[in-house]
């Protein structure tokens, strides 16, 4: 039975009016609850025989491919706690099958996905922002941040480099004329949970795939 493939709470739609929830699953039994307008007549054979319909329609969608232009939301935790996600910003488009530097590892998990359906990946340093590099822990100028910016060692600042790219660095240590700074990533040695959730699938032509 395809709704097998479904999960608990899960929501599909038979009609404009009519929706089956994915209530529970015990080994081969699925229980189905069904929502639909009091004035609407509902026919629980019909339903049936409807849900299996949508369902192998879904089943014989290609989902996206590498190459395709995609829209996703996502959000990345590391092992110190902390996360960033595409929330507050909006959808992130990429191209399927093709590593991304905001997603990293993410590689061809997309490919095969359709839109609504999400995938969880750990990544490990080494695909992720690698190990801590102790070249990349250098002595500045102090001169070199702005006067009213305070310093303290342990937090992280940005700055503007010398080709006008805002960088976080995190400061080891203040002098009075120079300020050791390690410019790693602050999630370089940590494994990463990245969650994707497909939103929209793009053709090469940048129109919306006509499934969704």
């Amino acid at each position: 039975m395809l709704v097998l493939s479904r999960k608990v709470g899960e929501k599909i739609v038979i009609t404009g009016d009519i929706c089956v929830t994915v209530v529970a699953i015990q080994g081969n039994r699925v229980r189905l609850g069904i929502t639909a307008p009091a004035s609407v007549r509902v026919d629980r054979a019909e339903i049936h025989q409807r849900l299996q319909v949508v369902l192998q329609g879904e089943r014989s969608m290609p989902g996206a491919q590498q190459g395709d232009r995609v829209q996703v939301h996502y959000v990345i935790r590391s092992q110190d706690g902390s996360q960033v996600s595409s929330r507050a910003r909006g959808p992130l488009e990429l191209t399927a099958g093709v590593e991304h530097p905001r997603l990293p590892g993410l590689g061809l998990a997309l490919v095969g996905l359709n839109a609504g359906e999400s995938v969880t990946l750990t990544v490990p340093p080494e695909r992720a922002y690698g190990q801590p590099d102790p070249a990349r822990v250098r002595r500045w100028p102090r001169g070199r941040f702005p006067e009213h910016v305070t310093l303290q060692a342990g937090k992280s600042v940005r700055f503007t480099d010398d080709r006008g790219r805002r960088r976080l660095v995190r400061i080891v240590r203040v002098g009075s004329k120079a300020v050791l700074v390690d410019t790693n990533h602050r999630w370089a040695g940590q494994t990463l949970k990245l969650h994707v959730k497909l939103i929209t699938i793009l053709r090469l032509g940048g129109t919306s795939d006509p499934r969704l």
